[in-house]
């Protein structure tokens, strides 16, 4: 048989560990700069609070007094309407249908008894000044905005009538697809909801709506509307299925935002991967310098099936893993244990900013990512610093293709300066994006296998099986420890490759998840078939593999071969289907309640696919070395082992989740692990003096 390579190019070696020096230095400043961002915005929505006085029968100032004192620092304002400026008496108002009726019934017309009846029109709404005459400036300024002088009249001077042709229905409960009624469109930002809410106390997140036709007059005129109130502003989250300004217009505004320090408010997904389909998102933000945080909200309809418990269980937590800062909540509207509504939503507010001060956050203001120690800049890596880092993963990558092609040094080093040639060049062209993709996709893929390949070559030094189980443990607990040690490289590679204020925002993501978790099985399972050459075609040419593989082939199958075939396509259903945030196979409601143990206990979650999978069959796989199992069995158990090193290194893919908080959930998934895996080791060990001892005296008589 072929003999493989037994030793790791030295020059190869250092140049990874001049990689790792640099990747740990490049990780050390993104800790720092994710430890900065340490403060969170607790914010409602000011209509929000004002319907829960309402249905409380308390006054709107003692309400928001009390969710202050509970925590809440920051009111989301939306732009006003005319239906909600005249349940304020702020304005008078009447659609043409309503003023038509009236002068049929002969009924008082108030103040629109001014309007000539050829100036009635059914589908039209009509205004006029209410309690506070300086609103229907405002008024008459936004119609004018958002429908167009030709569809704006004044009709009126003593007293001001103002008409705005359009339709008056209000939207159907549920139809969110269709054009809202003029009556409920959105106007602008409402200068005396500004002005109250700063007086307060609180902070002001605006959320207004993109123009039909936007130009730089309409998105002056949002942030004029602000000037107006007198208040400081210091963040905008767009409102609707457009960002203001879209599709031509977002440099402008944010430009705009720039002039006013002003914080983009990134609404995540609901399936708690990137954000909410909102059409210039992305572009704004980086117009914007990136000076962006990022926000999470329940979904309602989720929020009315879930209890107060369990949603308050995800706040911390979710600020902690996904780099929240914005925390978005929505009250509860239905009383919960018999408690009025006001107690049960005060009490979730005051819960949610013990749980998120006992993390170690502070309340205020969103945080953001940024490089400068004093103001904003945003984080991206010089590249020159990242090169060490490619050429390192690429030296991984030779190192792999010179065991399995049984490569001598020279090539090994001739493959890895080709590939890092042609790395470096990418890696300038642009932001060289791809190029960096690829490069953590390989460190993903390759080093977990190679951390297999130094406890394949340990294992290889056993030559007679080791009765004691004591010792055995023992070495599967350091060899564990040494292949997440190595594996851990991998991933300081990937989080330092890349590391940018658009990968810590999810604005990029990096992709291949699937591939990732199936590449490092694929790759070690090849290795290990050439290693040992169990299909025995090592040398023999491609014809005797076509032969080994069609003579597989046409084998017939037993209902044993069927049990196994099932067996593995459940695992790898789960195995693949638990990858990623949608769709999928679901969590058992046992995982559910082990999970919340573990976040009690531990700092960081182990992932279930390193301490439930991986690192136990590693431990297997221990036992079946130092009792020298058939290389097939052993095969197996190595290929179910790398799971769990791939598990650990993918883990870093989500960068999002701080970089310190992956490398305990490392540590934390080794100290489960282990538990898992002595059990493992001893219920096998058990199993197989049973199975011994029945064949003993059942079957060898």
């Amino acid at each position: 048989m072929e003999a493989m390579k037994k030793h790791f190019n030295p020059l190869l070696i250092a140049v990874i560990l001049v990689g790792l020096a640099c990747a740990l230095w490049l990780n050390m400043t993104r800790h720092k700069i994710e430890q900065a961002n340490n403060t969170v915005e607790m914010a409602m929505e000011y209509e929000g609070l004002r319907k829960l006085a309402a249905l409380e029968g308390l006054p709107e100032e003692q309400v928001l007094q009390k969710f202050k004192d509970a925590g809440i620092n920051s009111l989301m304002i939306f732009d006003t309407t005319l239906e909600r400026l005249m349940k304020n008496g702020e304005i008078k108002l009447a659609t043409g249908g309503e003023l038509r009726q009236a002068g049929v019934l002969g009924t008082d017309k108030g103040v629109f008894a001014a309007v000539p009846a050829e100036m009635l029109v059914e589908h039209a709404s009509y205004v006029a000044a209410g309690s506070n005459p300086a609103v229907l400036d405002d008024v008459a300024e936004d119609l004018r905005l958002r429908y167009g002088s030709d569809r704006v009249a004044e009709l009126s001077q003593n007293p001001r009538i103002i008409r705005v042709l359009g339709s008056t229905e209000p939207l159907p409960d549920g139809k969110y697809d269709e054009p809202l009624g003029l009556n409920q469109a959105p106007l602008g930002l409402p200068v005396r909801d500004l002005q109250k809410v700063a007086s307060m106390g609180f902070n002001i997140i605006v959320r207004p709506q993109n123009y039909i036709n936007v130009d730089e007059e309409k998105i002056d005129s949002v942030f004029a509307r602000i000037n107006k109130a007198g208040v400081p502003v210091h963040a905008l989250m767009p409102c609707g299925k457009e960002t203001v300004g879209y599709p031509n217009k977002l440099e402008y505004l944010g430009k705009r935002m720039q002039e006013q320090n002003m914080t983009l408010v990134m609404l995540e997904h609901y399936t708690q991967l990137r954000f909410a389909k909102i059409d210039g998102l992305v572009p704004l933000s980086e117009f914007n310098n990136y000076k962006a945080a990022r926000s999470y909200v329940i979904d309602p309809l989720e929020q009315k099936k879930i209890s107060v418990d369990t949603a308050l269980r995800r706040w911390a937590l979710t600020d902690e893993e996904r780099n929240i800062r914005v925390n978005y909540i929505r009250p509860f509207l239905l009383p919960v244990e018999g408690k009025p509504l006001l107690e049960t939503n005060l009490k979730y507010v005051r819960d949610i900013k013990d749980s998120v001060e006992a993390r170690g956050y502070t309340i205020g203001e969103a945080g953001v990512f940024s490089a400068a120690a004093d103001g904003y800049a945003p984080y991206f890596a010089n590249k020159l610093h990242l090169l060490p880092v490619a050429f390192a993963i690429l030296a991984g990558v030779a190192l792999y293709v010179g065991m399995l092609l049984n490569l001598d040094s020279k090539k090994e080093l001739l493959v890895w300066a080709v590939l890092s040639a042609g790395a470096a060049a990418l890696l300038m062209v642009g932001r060289g994006l791809l190029t960096r993709q690829l490069l953590a996709l390989a460190a993903a893929s390759f080093y977990p296998v190679l951390s297999m390949s130094v406890l394949i070559s340990i294992w290889d030094k056993i030559k007679a099986p080791t009765a004691s189980i004591v010792k055995i443990c023992w070495q599967a607990l350091w060899q564990l420890a040494l292949a997440i040690a190595l594996s851990l490289v991998g991933a300081a590679f990937l989080s330092a490759i890349l590391s940018d204020s658009r990968f810590l925002l999810e604005i990029d993501i990096y992709r291949g998840v699937k591939l990732t978790f199936m590449l490092p099985v694929i790759l070690t399972a090849v290795l290990y078939l050439k290693k040992y050459d169990l299909l025995q075609v090592v040398g023999k040419g491609i014809k005797t593999l076509l032969a080994r593989l069609n003579g597989l082939l046409d084998t017939q199958l037993t209902f044993k071969h069927v049990v196994m075939l099932v067996l593995f396509l459940l695992v790898a259903f789960y195995f693949v289907g638990r990858s990623g945030h949608t769709g999928g196979v679901p969590v058992a409601a046992i995982e559910l309640k082990m999970r919340a143990l573990q976040e009690q206990l531990m700092y960081a979650r182990p992932r279930v696919k390193e301490f439930m999978i991986g690192h136990p069959v590693f431990f297997l796989a221990v036992l079946a070395a130092y009792r020298c199992a058939p290389r097939w069995w052993q095969f197996v158990l190595v290929c179910g082992a790398v799971i769990g090193q791939g598990s650990l290194v993918q883990t870093f893919c989500h960068m999002r989740t701080p970089v310190f908080m992956s490398f305990v959930r490392a540590l934390d998934g080794y100290a489960m692990g282990a538990v898992f895996g002595l059990a493992a080791i001893l219920g096998m060990s058990i199993l197989l003096y049973l199975v011994k001892k029945f064949r003993g005296r059942y079957m060898e008589q």
